[in-house]
């Protein structure tokens, strides 16, 4: 009984070994991962790609808001109008005015609220499509640098708008830390600019 048992711890012994040694082979034959990090935000934002779009933005916004300013310039004229006392309340000339008033200020608060609307499914079409860009650059460096891991990482900015959003930062940010030279935002910079 004694003999059973002693060979059977003894088999067990080699079985726990033979793991150990093989899982040791296993984790040689990976060896460390190389890691980087990239600064998604700092890439977008100062990517030539996306300062062109932006300049093209600005120059839109700024026809837009000419063409704001006019209407609300005719509706000022329109109200100094009915306001005015010269114009007797329920009178035809009162309601002619008040009637155009109405119409176009019907008209410039729907071509705001289109505008925005317009802006922003503009704006996340173009960031959409500058992040697949990102990502395929970002895939090029680290294939070329023989990264096998790439973690975004954000700058804290301090104080933060709002509680909210310092949350948010906080619970979306996980690089906590990553010394400079695991840093690779400067090449991916150069790589989605080089696609121009």
């Amino acid at each position: 009984m004694k003999t059973r048992i002693i060979i059977a711890m003894a088999i067990g012994a080699v079985l726990m070994a033979g793991v150990r040694w093989q899982g040791n082979l296993q984790a040689d034959a990976l060896g460390a991962a190389k890691v980087a990090v990239v600064d998604v935000t700092r890439v977008l934002e100062n990517s030539k790609k996306h300062q062109a779009w932006q300049q093209k933005m600005e120059t839109e916004q700024k026809q837009m808001r000419a063409e704001f300013d006019a209407m609300q310039s005719e509706l000022e004229t329109l109200d100094q109008q009915l306001r005015g006392g010269v114009l007797r309340r329920g009178s035809e000339d009162y309601l002619k005015y008040a009637r155009q008033f109405a119409e176009k200020k019907a008209v410039l608060d729907a071509r705001v609220a289109f505008y925005d609307d317009k802006v922003t499914a503009e704006m996340q079409s173009w960031t959409e499509e500058l992040y697949k860009t990102l990502i395929v650059v970002v895939d090029r460096v680290a294939q070329q640098k023989g990264i096998d891991l790439v973690l975004a990482t954000e700058q804290l900015d301090l104080p933060a708008p709002s509680l909210r959003d310092f949350m948010l930062t906080i619970k979306t940010n996980k690089v906590l830390y990553n010394h400079s030279n695991l840093d690779i935002t400067t090449e991916v910079l150069a790589g989605l600019d080089s696609q121009l």
